[in-house]
C-alpha cells in the first residue's frame, strides 16, 4: 500500500503570512504590549516601556512581567501552540498562536532578551532566515544567550530593527494604544517615549442596562447590553457598542443604526463569555487581529441584530429629546451666538488664507490645498476676463506638460506666469468651487454642549471642522455664574469667546498641516498667539456694540 496523505504545513510560509496582519506600527506595538499585559505577576501592576527610537531605527518593548524560560520560549515560537495562560484558566487575549510573527509585518530581524527565576535567555530571529526555511520544515531561532544566571528580576525586552516602513507614527501610535487600553479593563502602566497612557471615560448623560430576552438568550446567553448618550458627536472610533467576550474586545459596531440621525452619540458595551466559549463550525471570530467579528456566525448575527434594536429605541428618543431642546429660548440664544462666532472665525479664515494664497504665488510656492472657497473667493485674479485686477501675473508661462529646460523665477521682465504680484492687469472673479445652494457657509462651526466638568472646556473635532464649548467646565461655569446665569450676559460671553478663539487658532494650525503644509514649530506658536490676538480684538468690538 502506497504511503497514506496527510494534511501538512509550511511553517515558513505560514508564519509570514500571519505576519501580513500586523501592517502598521500601531497594530506591532499593541501586539507585544498585551502579551506583556497579559503575562504580568499576579501581585503587582504590570509596567510596559516602549521606546521608538528614529535615530537608530529600533523599536524596544520592555515589561516586568513574569518573563519566559527557555521551554517558555519554544512554546512562544510554536505556531498556532495553545496559549499557556488560557491552558491555566486565565482570561487572556491571546488566542490564536500567531503573535510572535507580528514583528515581521514591519520589520526584518527580532530580539527578545527575556528572565525569569534566575535565568536569562537572549534569541533572535531574522526575516531571511525565515525565507530560507523553502523545504516547508521547522527552522531555528538564534540562541544567543543559554539559560545564563542572573540577578536581573522577571521581565522581557522585545527589540525590533530594520524596518520596512518609514512611517513611525508616534501620535497616532499612542492614541491607538490608549483606545485598545481603554478597553483592557485590568491594572496597567504603558508608558511610551516617556508618555504615559491613558484613557478618560466619556462623557454621558444617560445610561441604559437592557437584560439579553428569551429568544436572544438561548443563542448568546444573558449578558447586559450599556448604551450611553454622549452629549456631542463622538470620534468615529469612540462610537458603537463594545463587544467584549470575557474581559477580550472584539469588535465596536452601531449595528444597522450606523449614519442615521444622532447615531454618532451612541457609545457602550457588552459582554458576550459565548463567543470565546462555544466551538461553531463557523467561527465568530478569526486571527486577522482586525477587531470584527464574523457575520456568517449565527450567533453573531442575531447579537448584532439585538444590539441594531436597542439602539434604535435610544436613538430615537435622543432625537425627540434634541428637537424639544432646541425650542428653549436658552438654546436658541446659545445657537444664535455659536452661529455669530462662527461668523466672524470663517470671515477670519477666508482672509488668513487668501494672504497665505497670495504669498506663496508671490513666492512661487505650491498652493494650498485648503479649499479655495474660504480663500480666494471674489478675487479678480489676472487672466482672461476685462475687469480690474489689483494682481499681475509673473513667472515662467505655463508648458504643454513636458520638461522645459527655463528655471524657475520672476525674471526682469513683466510676463504672464503661474505667479501672482501686486499690480495692474485684467482678469476675472475667482468663483467658488460650489455654487448657489450648494455653496458651503464656511469650515468652521461652534457648539454648546455640557461634557461634564471634568472634560476639557474646548475641543476641535475634525472631522466635522467643528469646535465644542463645554459649558460644565469649572471656569465657564464660574462665568455663567458670576454674570448672573444668563448666557446673553457680557461676562459670560467674553468667556466663551476667549475660549472659541484659542481654540480656533490651534485648529487653523492643524488644518494647514493636515493639508501638508511644512509647518515648523516656532512659526506654529507664532501664528497661534497672533491669531488668538487678532480674533479677540474682533470679539471685543462685537461685545461692545
Amino acid at each position: 500500500m502506497s504511503k497514506k496523505i496527510s494534511v501538512k504545513s509550511h511553517v515558513s510560509r505560514v508564519f509570514l503570512q500571519n505576519s501580513v496582519y500586523f501592517n502598521t506600527l500601531p497594530k506591532v506595538i499593541w501586539e507585544y504590549v498585551s502579551n506583556s499585559l497579559d503575562n504580568g505577576k499576579d501581585d503587582v501592576p504590570t509596567t510596559v516601556a516602549v521606546e521608538v527610537r528614529n535615530e537608530d531605527g529600533a523599536l524596544v518593548i520592555a515589561d516586568n512581567g513574569s518573563g519566559m524560560s527557555r521551554e517558555d520560549l519554544e512554546r512562544f515560537f510554536t505556531m498556532h501552540g495553545e496559549n499557556i495562560q488560557r491552558k491555566r484558566g486565565k482570561r487572556v487575549r491571546g488566542r490564536f498562536g500567531t503573535g510572535k510573527s507580528a514583528a515581521f509585518g514591519i520589520a526584518k530581524s527580532l530580539l527578545i532578551d527575556t528572565r525569569r527565576n534566575g535565568k536569562r535567555n537572549v534569541v533572535s530571529l531574522h526575516l531571511e532566515d525565515i525565507k530560507k526555511a523553502t523545504s516547508g520544515e521547522t527552522f531555528e531561532v538564534n540562541e544567543i544567550v543559554v539559560d545564563e544566571k542572573t540577578d536581573q528580576d522577571n521581565g522581557t525586552i522585545i527589540e525590533i530593527k530594520e524596518f520596512m516602513t518609514s512611517r513611525m507614527e508616534l501620535d497616532t501610535t499612542i492614541s491607538y494604544i490608549e483606545k485598545h487600553l481603554s478597553r483592557y479593563r485590568m491594572r496597567a502602566n504603558v508608558i511610551i517615549n516617556g508618555h504615559t497612557c491613558k484613557f478618560k471615560e466619556l462623557p454621558s448623560v444617560a445610561i441604559i442596562t437592557v437584560q439579553a430576552p428569551k429568544e436572544v438568550e438561548k443563542h448568546i446567553g444573558l449578558p447586559t447590553l450599556t448604551i450611553k448618550t454622549a452629549p456631542f458627536t463622538l470620534d468615529q472610533d469612540d462610537r458603537g457598542i463594545d463587544i467584549l467576550s470575557e474581559g477580550i474586545w472584539h469588535k465596536t459596531t452601531l449595528g444597522d443604526v450606523e449614519g442615521k440621525e444622532l447615531s454618532e452619540r451612541l457609545f457602550g458595551e457588552v459582554d458576550v463569555p459565548l463567543l470565546e466559549q462555544v466551538s461553531d463550525d463557523i467561527a465568530p471570530f478569526d486571527n486577522t487581529r482586525n477587531n470584527l467579528l464574523n457575520r456568517a456566525n449565527p450567533r453573531v448575527v442575531i447579537l448584532i441584530a439585538w444590539i441594531s434594536q436597542e439602539l434604535e429605541k435610544v436613538r430615537q428618543s435622543l432625537v425627540k429629546e434634541e428637537r424639544e431642546k432646541r425650542k428653549t429660548e436658552q438654546a436658541k440664544k446659545l445657537a444664535q451666538e455659536a452661529q455669530r462666532m462662527a461668523d466672524i472665525l470663517n470671515e477670519d479664515f477666508k482672509n488668513f488664507m487668501f494672504d497665505l494664497e497670495v504669498s506663496r504665488r508671490m513666492t512661487g510656492k505650491t498652493k494650498s490645498k485648503i479649499d479655495e472657497a474660504v480663500s480666494l473667493q471674489g478675487e479678480i485674479l489676472p487672466g482672461e476676463g476685462d475687469q480690474d485686477s489689483k494682481w499681475q501675473q509673473s513667472g515662467q508661462p505655463h508648458g504643454n506638460g513636458h520638461r522645459g529646460k527655463t528655471p524657475p523665477g520672476e525674471g526682469d521682465m513683466q510676463r504672464d506666469g503661474p505667479n501672482l504680484l501686486p499690480g495692474n492687469s485684467k482678469g476675472t472673479q475667482k468663483e467658488s468651487a460650489e455654487s448657489g445652494s450648494k455653496r458651503r457657509s464656511g469650515l468652521f462651526s461652534i457648539e454648546f454642549v455640557n461634557s461634564t466638568k471634568d472634560y476639557p472646556r474646548s475641543q476641535y473635532k475634525r472631522e466635522e471642522h467643528k469646535i465644542l464649548i463645554n459649558l460644565d467646565h469649572p471656569q465657564i461655569a464660574l462665568a455663567l455664574k458670576e454674570g448672573g446665569g444668563t448666557q446673553d450676559s457680557r461676562h459670560f460671553l467674553a468667556m466663551v469667546y476667549e475660549v472659541a478663539a484659542v481654540e480656533y487658532a490651534q485648529a487653523v494650525q492643524f488644518e494647514r498641516f493636515n493639508q501638508g503644509e511644512q509647518i515648523d514649530a516656532a512659526e506654529a506658536l507664532f501664528a497661534v498667539g497672533d491669531t488668538v490676538d487678532r480674533v479677540t480684538r474682533r470679539f471685543s468690538e462685537i461685545l461692545q456694540t
